[in-house]
């Protein structure tokens, strides 16, 4: 079976993500082939429509494999749940592997290892001001 195409209009999609009843099957089609083809964070748009249980799983994996802490917490978001430290632990390796320190720190800060995340910080990207929330 062929994956829904997606709209190349930019109309075309805000009218299929966001009429009154939107199309869930197409809507996840797309989300998913999206995901597929290493497509993850323009997935987001898309699965926010249906909160599809599969498809989140299917972007928390994602974001594992590739070590991103943006798409770990946009599946975190949408289904409700925070990941457990061992998921954020994997995430840090990865993202540290394939030196993507930014999101390694963000990782780490998550786990609450926050001296691991000041070391990756201030030996890979010390430029990189992680924000911290008045009076913490």
């Amino acid at each position: 079976m062929r994956a829904p195409k997606e709209p190349t209009n930019p109309l075309d999609k805000r009218e299929m993500l966001h009429r009154d009843a939107p199309d869930a099957a197409r809507i996840d089609g797309i989300a998913r082939q999206m995901i597929a083809d290493g497509r993850g964070p323009e997935s987001v748009e898309y699965i926010e429509i249906t909160h599809n249980a599969e498809l989140i799983a299917l972007l928390a994996d994602d974001a594992v494999k590739r070590g991103s802490a943006f798409l770990l917490q946009a599946a975190e978001r949408l289904s409700g749940n925070e990941s457990d430290p061992s998921t954020w632990k994997q995430l840090a390796d990865t993202a540290f592997q394939a030196e993507r320190y930014l999101d390694a720190v963000r990782a780490y800060a998550v786990m609450g290892d926050e001296e691991r995340a000041e070391q990756i910080r201030a030996t890979h990207c010390p430029d990189y001001e992680p924000f911290k929330p008045l009076g913490k």
